[in-house]
């Protein structure tokens, strides 16, 4: 046999082995394809507050184990008389000691619950840009639980966004402002292939002095 025989003979088999290679590469990223589409199209995790706890009676937080807490803080004074009642609603990425930086607020929801009469608004000197940066959505669950949501501007990780809600008409029980709080938010975890959760919190109860 010729030297150019052997030559012909040596190159068929690595010439397999290569489409064999370039086969099992066009497979792997196909399969990383459909996994990455898979993921994508997995509804958001829903998340129950593992605790709700005050501090006074004009301040709440609810605490989601290994994601964060939601804060409210009312700032009213005599409610009896102007039915309006700021409260300051924060979500932080900080739970049991531990700033979880992966993860981002996409959106936050503040709900008064049983509360008819009531309305919302967001106060505008609370955003650090352009309020038209900020989009704001209202609603009203039954029965008669006016809510706001927000959504965030960017998905910076681990950021706490804080915005200050106008309660109008609030609640008032006894002469005392009487607020009934259910927070929300989406969080997403930045991470490739990283879950998006949907939070809800017990509620939150919420007094003036």
């Amino acid at each position: 046999m010729s030297g150019f025989e052997n030559s012909g003979v040596q190159k068929g088999p690595r010439r397999v082995f290569g489409l064999k290679y370039l086969v099992a590469a066009v497979v792997l990223v196909a399969a990383v394809l459909v996994g990455v589409s898979a993921v994508e199209t997995v509804a958001p995790l829903a998340v129950a507050s593992g605790s709700v706890t005050n501090q006074g009676s004009q301040v709440a937080y609810a605490t989601f184990h290994g994601i964060g807490n939601y804060y409210v803080h009312a700032q009213c004074i005599n409610v009896n008389a102007t039915r309006t009642c700021p409260v300051l609603v924060s979500m932080s990425l900080t739970a049991d000691g531990v700033l979880h930086n992966s993860l981002y607020t996409r959106s936050l929801t503040f709900k008064v619950v049983n509360a008819p009469g009531t309305t919302l608004a967001v106060e505008v000197d609370t955003y650090s840009s352009p309020a038209t940066s900020y989009p704001v959505a209202y609603g009203l669950d039954q029965p008669w639980s006016p809510y706001v949501s927000i959504t965030t501007p960017s998905n910076a990780p681990s950021v706490t966004w804080t915005f200050m809600i106008i309660v109008r008409s609030a609640p008032v029980v006894d002469g005392r402002m009487a607020l009934q709080i259910i927070g929300q938010a989406q969080v997403v975890d930045s991470h490739l292939l990283g879950r998006t959760y949907d939070l809800t919190s017990g509620v939150m109860q919420l007094t003036d002095y």
